[in-house]
């Protein structure tokens, strides 16, 4: 190394410039090859976040909303209560289809059991306690759906948490969550109710 900066001491001008002029251009494009990725990164992780940001509302909104006033429309029945006989049978009802909407919903469920009926205004509500786990727009949709569907569920307690790990105050991988719910569906009034006991899985 001395003695090629010896040689260049020693060089013409002409090539001094040109050697300099040469390592200032790599040194420039350097720079904005550099600039450039790093923009790059972060307009990505930005565009994350705000994703990420907008679907952790979306299921904020859905956990804390209130009931609101819908136009009354004719209601079948078989649309207001899950089928079954006996509560074992609604429970097996409910955990088909909470497991069909995680799997369409890209959630995985990790356990599910059985809860104790519920009395309320004279209908009783039979329950399950489900824990699943997803990134983030999978919980949120599972928990839309779930909702949403019919007949209709009551999701009476949530608890969300994330899985992530943070390194150096940020996250080192996509949102991760774990999520336990408390659903009940109201049982058929005009059926008897046979079996007490709640279904494990």
């Amino acid at each position: 190394m001395t003695e090629l900066l010896i040689t260049l001491m020693n060089a013409p001008r002409a090539i001094q410039r040109t050697v300099a002029l040469t390592l200032l251009a790599v040194v420039v494009v350097l720079i904005c090859v550099l600039t450039s990725t790093l923009v790059s990164t972060l307009t990505a992780k930005t565009d994350h976040i705000g994703e990420l940001r907008s679907e952790l509302f979306r299921l904020e909104q859905i956990i804390a909303r209130k009931p609101v006033a819908v136009p009354e429309t004719p209601v079948h029945p078989e649309q207001l209560f899950v089928e079954g006989s006996s509560v074992s049978v609604i429970q097996a009802v409910l955990q088909e289809r909470v497991t069909a909407v995680a799997a369409k919903s890209g959630a995985t469920i990790t356990s599910m059991s059985g809860l104790s009926p519920a009395h309320l205004d004279g209908a009783t509500y039979i329950g399950l306690r489900i824990d699943f786990e997803g990134d983030l727009r999978g919980v949120h949709e599972t928990i839309r759906q779930l909702e949403t569907s019919q007949p209709p569920l009551i999701i009476r307690k949530a608890l969300i948490r994330t899985n992530n790990t943070y390194s150096e105050g940020g996250l080192t991988e996509p949102i991760r969550l774990s999520s336990q719910i408390s659903i009940y569906g109201a049982a058929d009034p005009s059926s008897s109710l046979a079996g007490e006991g709640a279904v494990t899985r």
